[in-house]
């Protein structure tokens, strides 16, 4: 069988909206209808503001539409990690911001009619070897420790194909997972119907720059002219907004397997420290990626172009963990941002006074980190204080 180069989740009809033509005035001009574009053009649109939605491409189409489907709190690290690197306040306050932006996305989601996008059945953090299962162990005692939820699951009571004696997994009850491209499409239609213009195939070809009192977005073949922009592109941040060079592009290789003929996972799985990480989607397929630490210094790239050795030994992973033999009828990539602290950046852009923000670096755990970005882009927009300002880096922070 062939395998299609398209993500799973673009793979379906879809007919775009038309691109800018000549000029168009906003408000605000958001650049990204990803996840963290729409949902920070959602906020503006809450605070009353015009806006305009570019996009390269469509909506979904970048990293928000070629990850892995998983709906997921907390931060990339483990939690017990993040109490290290950032400190216990941060690592709480960022935790307990993504558990709450989990419940507002499906609140919204129900509000557009999507919810049916999303499989809230719990996610296994999954420890193979017992150096770290110990890991897992403390991760656990963490957050028992911060009052946030986790149950360890070890043995025979893992799901079939993964179960082994020695392992150990930690299921948070409130993870699952998500079609985003159909998700992110019923909010791109919810937020068009409240007034905004969302246009796809519109590549920015320069950072927004100042325009007299407000700011000007330049496009292969218009310009937005508006009061304040905010770029929210993820794996491209630092091309659009310089300062964000902490912020650098890294692939992410995914299969898909055609659908099976019965239940393999019951929930989504991170395993080996969140390096391979599969799901079984709705209509039975296992959707599966990882291995990026195998792809080595190649790894880091902003073009969307699979790894043949990476993708061969994702299709290993699925016949000796999973025991799954179905053909693979889907191979992508997915370029997100990286930054080494681990934190996301957003706020405003250094030099723009005021009129520039930016939102991206989630480390491969946008989906809700994003939403979390948004609102304090939106509310430093809006009001020029936001009390969730602290819980990510500053967009120039780690500036090489």
């Amino acid at each position: 069988m062939t395998s299609s180069s398209v993500p799973l989740w673009q793979d379906e009809p879809y007919s775009p909206r038309p691109p800018l033509q000549g000029e168009a005035r906003a408000d605000v001009c958001v650049i990204g209808a990803g996840v963290g574009g729409l949902a920070t053009a959602r906020r503006l649109l809450d605070a009353g503001l015009s806006v305009v939605v570019l996009d390269r491409a469509e909506v979904a189409s970048g990293a928000s539409g070629r990850n892995g489907g998983f709906f997921l709190a907390g931060a990339a690290p483990m939690y017990h990690d993040t109490r290290r690197l950032w400190g216990r306040e941060r690592a709480a306050a960022v935790h307990a911001a993504t558990l709450s932006a989990q419940q507002e996305v499906l609140e919204v989601a129900e509000d557009v009619g999507a919810r049916s996008c999303f499989r809230v059945d719990g996610l296994l953090r999954l420890a193979v070897d017992a150096i770290e299962a110990d890991d897992v162990r403390d991760n656990a005692a963490a957050l028992a420790e911060d009052g946030f939820p986790g149950q360890l699951v070890a043995g025979d009571d893992l799901p079939g194909p993964l179960a082994r004696p020695e392992r150990v997994g930690l299921l948070f009850p409130h993870d699952g997972s998500v079609h985003p491209v159909r998700w992110l499409r019923a909010l791109a239609d919810a937020l068009e119907s409240r007034g905004a213009r969302i246009c796809e195939h519109t590549p920015v070809v320069a950072p927004p720059a100042a325009d007299g009192d407000g700011v000007r977005v330049r496009t292969a073949s218009g310009v937005v002219r508006c009061d304040r922009a905010v770029v929210a592109v993820d794996g491209d941040l630092a091309a659009l907004v310089p300062s964000a060079g902490a912020v650098r592009p890294r692939r992410l290789n995914m299969v898909a397997t055609a659908p099976l003929g019965g239940t393999v996972l019951p929930f989504p799985v991170y395993a080996r420290h969140g390096h391979e990480y599969a799901h079984q989607t709705a209509d039975g397929r296992i959707a599966l990626g990882g291995f990026s630490d195998l792809d080595g210094d190649a790894s880091w790239t902003d073009r969307a172009e699979v790894s043949g050795p990476v993708q061969a030994r994702l299709d290993r992973w699925l016949l000796e963990e999973l025991r799954v033999g179905a053909p693979v009828t889907h191979r992508w990539a997915g370029v997100v941002g990286f930054a080494e602290d681990p934190l996301p950046r957003c706020g405003p852009v250094p030099g723009s006074a005021g009129r520039v923000f930016a939102l991206g670096g989630y480390n491969g755990t946008g989906h809700v980190q994003a939403w979390v970005a948004s609102r304090v882009v939106a509310d430093l927009l809006v009001t020029g204080a936001s009390a969730s300002a602290g819980l990510y880096a500053t967009v120039d922070a780690g500036r090489r």
